[in-house]
């Protein structure tokens, strides 16, 4: 799994939540007997805390490979349709 884009970062205090398109996150295809499962990447959600004086990378490529590093439980968020 990889950050693709952050959609929406919230800091509160030390208390950070991300709002981020993560790769191989959503279901597409169920596996058959000729071919293995098939995941889309997706939006998802995932909470972690920041150590005192501890930097985050302000640029989004930085901070994607920040997020990456931290072996996030990322969370699916639901389908929205309009």
């Amino acid at each position: 799994m990889s950050v693709l884009a952050v959609e929406h970062t919230t800091i509160d205090g030390n208390d950070v939540t991300v709002t981020a398109v993560v790769d191989e996150m959503r279901l597409l295809y169920r596996a058959t007997h000729l071919d293995p499962e098939e995941y889309a990447p997706a939006l998802c959600q995932a909470y972690f805390t920041v150590d005192e004086g501890e930097q985050i990378p302000t640029d989004e490529d930085g901070f994607c490979q920040y997020l990456d590093s931290l072996n996030l439980d990322w969370q699916l968020l639901p389908i929205e349709n309009d």
